[in-house]
């Protein structure tokens, strides 16, 4: 019983510690991206054209800087497709 209960207590450990580091990546992503100042408006006719310019900054931050946003990425990728753009 207490091996069970100490190999819950770890992958619960585990479980908190993946989210806060996705969580701390995508605030950092979205802290970087509107410090940026770059983008397009989002009231223009083209839904897809934020989603263009997110990928254009992002492929231009050095790799390290990647590394770090990786989850605000993947959100934006998710968010992008859900609304039909590629």
């Amino acid at each position: 019983m207490q091996y069970l209960m100490v190999l819950l207590v770890m992958a619960g450990v585990f479980v908190l510690m993946v989210a806060a580091v996705l969580g701390a990546s995508y605030g950092l992503g979205a802290l970087l991206r509107s410090r940026s100042g770059v983008g397009s408006d989002p009231s223009t006719a083209d839904p897809c054209a934020r989603f263009q310019a997110d990928r254009d900054w992002y492929e231009g931050l050095p790799i390290w800087q990647r590394s770090l946003i990786t989850a605000w990425w993947l959100a934006n990728r998710y968010l992008c497709a859900a609304k039909g753009c590629r």
